[in-house]
C-alpha cells in the first residue's frame, strides 16, 4: 500500500492521529481565546474539520491493519474489538459535529466528543506501542 512497509504505514498513521489530535486541542483553544464568538466558532470549525480528516485518512490504514492481523492470526484481541467500536462511535459523532448535521450541538456534548476521542486516541496509542513490540 502507497509502496510503505506494514511498520512505517503503522508510524505514518499515528503521526496522523497524533496531528488530527493537536489540532482538536487548537481548534477548542483557538475557540476559547476568540475575542469574537463568530470569527472564532468559523476558525474552529476549519482547524477541527482538517483534524477529523486526517483522522479518517489514518483510520483507513487502521481498518485494513486489522483486517491483515485478524486473517494472519484467525481471531482478533477483545482490546481491538473495544478500541474499534468506540472509534466508530467517536468518528460517527465527529461527522454529525463536522457536517453540522446535529441540532443540539453545544459545548456540553462537544465535551463528551472530546474526551471519546481522547481515550480512542490512548487505546489506540497502547495497541500501537504493543504491536510495535515496546510494552
Amino acid at each position: 500500500m502507497l509502496g510503505l512497509t506494514m511498520s512505517e504505514l503503522r508510524v505514518f498513521s499515528m503521526i496522523l492521529q497524533i496531528i488530527a489530535l493537536l489540532l482538536i486541542v487548537i481548534g477548542s483553544i483557538v475557540l476559547k481565546k476568540s475575542t469574537s464568538m463568530k470569527e472564532g466558532i468559523s476558525k474552529h470549525g476549519k482547524i477541527i474539520n482538517v483534524g477529523y480528516f486526517l483522522a479518517i485518512i489514518s483510520v483507513l490504514y487502521m481498518v485494513y491493519s486489522a483486517y491483515l492481523f485478524t486473517i494472519s492470526t484467525g481471531s482478533i484481541s477483545p482490546l481491538v474489538v473495544a478500541h474499534g467500536s468506540l472509534g466508530i462511535i467517536a468518528l460517527v459523532l465527529g461527522a454529525i459535529f463536522v457536517t453540522n448535521r446535529w441540532s443540539w450541538k453545544t459545548k456540553k456534548y462537544m465535551r463528551i466528543e472530546m474526551v471519546l476521542w481522547l481515550a480512542v486516541f490512548l487505546g489506540g496509542t497502547y495497541l500501537y506501542l504493543v504491536i510495535n513490540g515496546a510494552i
